[in-house]
């Protein structure tokens, strides 16, 4: 144990700093609760389902999924689940990225490896995703794992674990796949680049028919299952409007600001390593590939409408382990020069504004309620979900065994109320969904808007796409569909409000 602190302190240390960053945030978002739902369906029912007895895949996030089905299933509620793997995955690749640090220096110890995880726990986007209830920081552990096993695996010319920790990711989120073949690609690129050499080893075919072996029977079985290669949620976030790539352009672009982006990338390319050290040279070509080919993924699928960069996430440790190899070797040339004082001063001082800056970025992302060229901050996705949760409380204690109602969010309200539920964007309806008429946007997770005729041709007893909450109030006075009156009803709670929604005539 003594051994183990000696190597992993740093890791600890961040995490001091982490769980308090954590708790600043400390909510769950409306998207989450889909996954709530198809969790509790499989573990209550045995079904992967939105809906029982309707297969759609209105989830891309099947591995984190499961895991909280098996918490359902211990007994344990998805909320609290979801808050303790978040933390805990969080924790976990602190100690990766401890680990990435200790191989590049021979398993050397060092006060050094504290640079990555602090910079990680300091940032707000790294603690903020720790919760909001999404699979972020299973999949960002994951994909870290499988990229420190990947440059392990092709400094010792041994191993092909890398392809397992890959496969598990590309079962968590789709950009696994891609993260997958980038790893190929790099290995294929290192092949031909430093040994002329075209035919995989061994070892390399193994990592491929590793990856095959998990990732194919979990792809076929799904296609069968749901009936499409894809989940639903990919054809609805496919189908974006023409300005999809501007505000891929501005999302990227608020995180590079937000960050400092820019003076690390200069730091990057003074403090790049020697030409004799293979290992770090490895780390920054792969970093260098992967941040590229993701950042123009990010830019095409228009980013993501929630806010501090959930979808960037995942690549952020790379780079966190290039800064601090960066800065340790900036700080070992210009030592003879100027000083250790000089550079200890130099060093507190980028911390301290590193630190200052992004803990104004998370002030502002919890204290404003609102949104950033239709980026939500945390703080208004936390309002969202909590005004929403008495709301389906309060219809679950008012449901009748053949309601059907339209919603929204497709989170919070189906999951409390029960009630079998279809979403105006499509992302649980696979009508909407595959459907090239429906109507588009360019705002990501939105850009479908199920017709008014599709919406109301599927009979529901209730209509809560449009909904009224208190005033002003338009949509009571602008849409009354044929067979259907508005109610108005007091939701109670400690805040009481007023929730205005359709109901058909005939239903009680």
């Amino acid at each position: 144990m003594f051994a183990v602190l000696r190597r992993y302190w740093p890791a600890l240390a961040a995490t001091a700093v982490l769980l308090p960053h954590v708790q600043f945030f400390d909510f769950i978002t409306d998207d989450a609760y889909i996954s709530f739902r198809y969790a509790a369906n499989l573990a209550e029912h045995g079904q992967l389902v939105f809906n029982l007895g309707e297969r759609v895949e209105g989830f891309t996030n099947f591995l984190w999924t499961v895991l909280l089905a098996a918490g359902i299933k211990l007994g344990l509620g998805p909320v609290a689940t979801s808050r303790f793997l978040g933390v805990a995955f969080g924790v976990g690749t602190l100690a990766l990225v401890v680990r990435m640090s200790l191989r590049l220096s021979g398993q050397r110890p060092s006060a050094w490896h504290l640079v990555a995880p602090a910079l990680l726990a300091s940032m707000g986007a790294f603690a903020c995703w720790c919760t909001g209830g999404l699979e972020t920081q299973l999949f960002t552990f994951l994909s870290f794992l499988g990229f420190d096993l990947l440059l392990a695996e092709m400094s010792s010319k041994r191993g092909f674990a890398s392809a397992a920790a890959f496969a598990l990711a590309a079962m968590t989120r789709p950009e696994g796949l891609l993260f997958f073949g980038l790893g190929g690609f790099f290995r294929l690129l290192t092949a031909i680049g430093r040994e002329r050499r075209f035919r995989p080893r061994r070892g390399e075919w193994a990592w491929l028919i590793l990856f095959a072996a998990l990732f194919v029977p979990y792809f076929a079985w799904r296609w069968r299952y749901y009936g499409w290669p894809f989940p639903n949620t990919f054809y609805v976030k496919s189908s974006g409007g023409a300005g999809t790539l501007i505000r891929g352009g501005y999302y990227l672009r608020r995180f590079a600001e937000d960050y400092g982006v820019p003076f690390f990338l200069l730091l990057a390319l003074l403090g790049r390593p020697a030409a004799t050290d293979q290992p770090r040279r490895d780390l920054w070509r792969l970093t260098g590939l992967v941040w590229l080919a993701f950042a123009a993924y990010v830019v095409k699928v228009g980013g993501d409408f929630m806010g501090l960069y959930r979808f960037i996430l995942p690549v952020v440790p790379l780079g966190a382990v290039v800064v601090q190899e960066s800065i340790r070797r900036l700080a070992q040339r210009l030592r003879p020069a100027v000083g250790r004082p000089v550079l200890a001063a130099a060093g507190a001082a980028l911390a301290v504004a590193f630190v200052a800056g992004s803990l104004r970025v998370s002030r502002v992302a919890v204290t404003f309620i609102g949104a950033d060229n239709g980026i939500d901050t945390p703080g208004y996705l936390k309002k969202y979900a909590e005004d929403r949760i008495p709301i389906g409380q309060w219809f679950a204690k008012n449901a009748r065994p053949d309601d059907l109602m339209t919603v929204g969010g497709a989170g919070v309200i189906p999951y409390y109320s029960g009630i079998p539920a279809y979403d105006v964007f499509g992302l649980v309806d696979a009508h909407i969904a595959h459907d090239p008429h429906m109507s588009a946007s360019d705002r990501p997770g939105h850009q479908k808007w199920g017709s008014d005729q599709y919406m109301l041709s599927r009979n529901p007893t209730l209509i809560t796409h449009r909904y009224c909450l208190p005033s002003p109030c338009v949509e009571e006075q602008a849409w009354i569909p044929p067979g259907y009156q508005w109610v108005k009803a007091v939701i109670p709670g400690p805040r009481p409000t007023t929730y205005g929604f359709l109901k058909r005539r005939d239903r009680p």
